[in-house]
């Protein structure tokens, strides 16, 4: 669960001791921090709180209905109009335009509380309101409660009354930072509360009687009675509500058309005229028209999007919950503390978005502050218990025999905790930097290639010949499977022994080297399993090289070289006994004498081909060909052997060449070609240019080589059964492959017994 190391036959150790009294603390810093979050949460009125509503409501605002249609009084119909207010037949006229264009329903946010100066004027807008049948007008809630009285409504215009299909309020609720977001669609004396008059003209929208959305218990202040509140969905900055100038429909200038079946919202939106309110969007409009507020409510109405406040037992619940898994979390998975804190506040707030979309708000700020609480302090408890470890563990070292000379101790602060323990910690560091530099020079510099491993085989240091033989980087890698790669015994298959069960072995990787394995077990300070392997491979290459040439060398001198003089000794010692000249034993004695020198020609010839003492030049290949064709021409003559050539006209170009020992090494390939050949048969030569390479191909008509004898062809000293009845040492074959590596090329042979066998030769072209 943390990240403190066990330490071995210690009861109790530091770290456990520290571990436990951190969670212990942290069991009662979560009986505190929860019932904190609850509380909070219950606090719907913080600034946090709306600040997040109003940026989240924004992600998914409500597109605008098509049936409202707001009728404003605004600066143009002031113009023309007059000044306000305007007499009660100016809204009759109005209301009659409507009538007959056939709306579905009509709201005015205009205050009639008080008769009009001329009594007739109330008469003949009741009788439009009559008419019309389908018009909501406004009531107002008393400012301010009479002492000892309830508040109370100020009621319309008795005949304005007795006409309207319905009166209700038109009253917002503005939060403790003055920005309305709600309504109550009930609310008014406790004996006889009265709907929102948004509320009224959605009702005439639908067949039957609708539930009012919200939280149905009523809450009551000074007489007066709300419930059923709901948050207003406003819709964006950027959308509005259409509109037509009051005195434009009064005029008739707007199509019946336009009017028919929509619902009508009359209401102010002149400057310094009629209520106006700061709402969410006014940081973009600046504030917001009661009409417009009315609008909005009815809009989310219409759409069945209106926003209800979680109840207090699913917000308290959901607030407690996120910090609660939290503070597990951190207990849990201490090394991801910050992301874990971020993705649960990203999460809350996801949460918050996902329900407030589908018509629920539940505020995360007491979470978000939950979370953000329990984050400080966790890193505050633990950076503590940190701190207290890391001292005593300080001490402890401070405590041990030094190995090394220490550098210059830098005096701690007096009075200053922390300080002394970031003196003590450099001065580990610097004691625990200088032992690892005096162990990975020692590693670096030691003669044989060196690795350290983990327990689980995981490469961690590997010093310069390491990285030489396996020929690359090695940190990170896995132990095994570099052994695999370069031939181990017993590990090919897939294989995957344990460290401590591998065997010091010496074995020929896939180069030829002869290595061997020593591995030992690096063991901890305190009693415990193996922390590490070390593991050496020694390339003894050269020495079992020289062994095996010197077993060839002396076989050689024991037979081969002994072989010609011997022959020589007894071939002058039958003459010394006859007395008597023999011009076929002299010939014998040539023939001998002729052998010796050819072998050691070609012990010349190879131990310069071996050599270091080339002497490169741009030359042309085909101009080398036909010199070692012309020097092989007597001896294809001898065996009445046709020697043919055929040099391609693009295989002019230049090699960067020692002239002398290819020309040798190209005439070698064609005198086994002419030796391994029968009488009357033909050797071809030809040359080639492709691809950046020159190539030159010699096919003899011979016997043939053996399949199972092509991949040692060009060994020393090879001899195989194709080659029975022909001297020689095997020696010209391998001169003339370690001169053609020098050169940078490659040597192929394909053959078939009894068919005849093709050498190739390629060279690089000389770039430019």
């Amino acid at each position: 669960m943390m990240p403190w190391p066990r330490k071995e036959g210690r009861e109790p150790s530091q770290a456990q001791h520290l571990f436990r009294r951190l969670v212990r603390e942290w069991l009662w810093v979560s009986l505190i921090l929860l019932p904190l979050t609850a509380i909070l949460s219950l606090s719907q009125g913080l600034t946090l709180s709306n600040l997040l509503y109003d940026n989240l409501r924004r992600l998914s605002p409500l597109p605008v209905d098509p049936r409202i249609l707001i009728v404003t009084i605004d600066d143009y119909s002031l113009q023309q109009l007059g000044q306000w207010p305007w007499s009660r037949t100016v809204h009759a006229d109005l209301l009659d335009r409507l009538t007959a264009a056939k709306v579905r329903g009509v709201l005015f946010d205009v205050i009639f509380s008080e008769p009009d100066k001329i009594p007739g004027h109330d008469q003949r807008l009741a009788e439009a309101i009559c008419r019309a049948g389908n018009v909501f007008i406004p009531l107002l809630r008393e400012g301010v409660a009479r002492y000892g009285q309830p508040l109370g409504e100020i009621e319309p215009v008795a005949a304005l009354g007795q006409c309207a299909k319905g009166i209700g309020h038109i009253n917002a609720e503005a939060d403790p930072d003055g920005t309305v977001r709600s309504v109550y669609l009930r609310e008014g004396p406790e004996r006889n509360p009265r709907s929102q008059l948004a509320w009224l003209l959605y009702e005439t929208t639908t067949e039957g009687p609708d539930i009012l959305p919200g939280v149905p218990s009523p809450s009551t202040v000074q007489g007066w009675q709300r419930s059923y509140g709901i948050r207003i969905p406003f819709i964006s900055a950027d959308a509005g509500f259409p509109s037509v100038p009051y005195v434009s429909v009064l005029r008739g200038e707007v199509p019946p058309q336009l009017l028919r079946d929509r619902l009508i919202l009359v209401g102010s939106t002149a400057p310094g005229l009629g209520d106006r309110y700061v709402t969410p969007q006014s940081a973009s409009l600046g504030t917001t028209p009661g009409i417009e507020i009315q609008a909005n409510l009815l809009n989310g109405l219409l759409q069945q999007r209106s926003i209800v406040v979680l109840g207090t037992g699913w917000t308290v619940t959901l607030s407690v919950a996120f910090v609660t898994v939290l503070l597990a979390l951190l207990l849990l998975r201490p090394r991801r503390a910050l992301w874990l804190t971020l993705g649960c506040m990203a999460l809350a707030l996801l949460s918050s978005a996902l329900l407030l979309r589908g018509g629920w708000w539940w505020s995360p700020a007491a979470s978000v502050l939950g979370m953000l609480l329990g984050y400080l302090i966790w890193n505050w408890r633990r950076l503590s218990a940190v701190l207290a470890y890391f001292g005593w563990e300080l001490e402890r070292l401070d405590s041990e025999p030094k190995v090394f000379p220490e550098r210059r101790r830098i005096p701690s602060p007096a009075g200053d905790e922390l300080q002394g323990q970031i003196v003590a910690l450099e001065q580990a560091l610097s004691r625990t930097r200088d032992t690892r530099r005096f162990i990975a020079d020692g590693l670096e510099y030691l003669p044989v290639a060196t690795l350290i491993s983990a327990p689980d085989g995981r490469i961690l240091l590997a010093n310069r010949n390491a990285r030489s033989l396996f020929a690359g980087d090695l940190v990170g890698e896995d132990l095994l499977q570099r052994l695999a790669g370069v031939g181990y015994p017993g590990l090919a298959d897939g294989e995957r022994p344990s460290l401590s069960t591998l065997p010091s072995n010496e074995f020929r990787d896939t180069q030829g080297r002869s290595l061997r394995v020593d591995l030992a077990p690096l063991l901890p300070a305190e009693e415990g399993p193996a922390i590490g392997w070390l593991l050496s491979l020694t390339d003894l290459s050269v020495e079992r090289d020289a062994e095996e040439q010197r077993a060839v060398l002396l076989r050689f001198l024991s037979h081969d070289l002994r072989a010609p003089h011997s022959a020589i000794l007894a071939l002058l010692d039958v003459q010394r006994h006859q007395r008597s000249g023999d011009l076929h034993l002299f010939g014998q004695i040539e023939l001998q004498v002729r052998k010796a020198l050819g072998l050691t020609e070609a012990f010349v010839q190879l131990a310069k081909a071996e050599s270091e003492a080339y002497q490169f030049e741009p030359s042309m290949f085909a101009m080398l060909v036909l010199d070692a064709f012309d020097q092989a021409m007597s001896i294809a003559q001898l065996k009445q052997i046709e020697l043919t050539h055929d040099l391609d006209d693009d295989a002019e170009g230049l090699v960067l060449a020692d002239q002398s020992l290819l020309t040798r090494a190209l005439f070698n390939v064609l005198e086994n070609a002419i030796k391994y050949s029968p009488e009357g048969s033909t050797v071809s030569v030809r040359v080639r240019d492709s691809q950046g390479w020159l190539s030159c191909e010699i096919v003899d008509q011979g016997q043939g080589i053996a399949a199972d004898e092509l991949e040692q062809l060009f060994g020393q000293y090879r001899r195989f059964a194709s080659s029975r009845g022909s001297e020689g040492l095997g020696l010209g074959l391998s001169m003339v492959k370690a001169v053609v590596d020098r050169h940078g090329g490659r040597i192929q042979c394909t053959s078939r017994v009894g068919q005849g066998t093709t050498f190739t030769v390629q060279l690089p072209l000389l770039d430019g």
